[in-house]
């Protein structure tokens, strides 16, 4: 599969940690949701994608 970005077939899969913070200011006190995932990196421009689980995702839509 071609980089979303750039087209490059120069990808590879990384594992990696990823914290979530919410940003406005009086969710400032919630914790931030933390994802241990498989991370998609293109080697060419940098584009990265994953996809959060769904625990994570519903801690995500709590703290909206």
């Amino acid at each position: 599969m071609a980089c979303r970005s750039c087209a490059s077939e120069k990808q590879q899969n990384f594992s990696g940690e990823v914290s979530l913070a919410f940003l406005a200011i009086e969710k400032l006190k919630k914790d931030p949701v933390y994802v241990v995932q498989k991370i998609l990196v293109c080697l060419n421009c940098g584009f990265a994608e994953l996809i959060i689980p769904n625990a994570q995702l519903e801690q995500l839509k709590k703290g909206m």
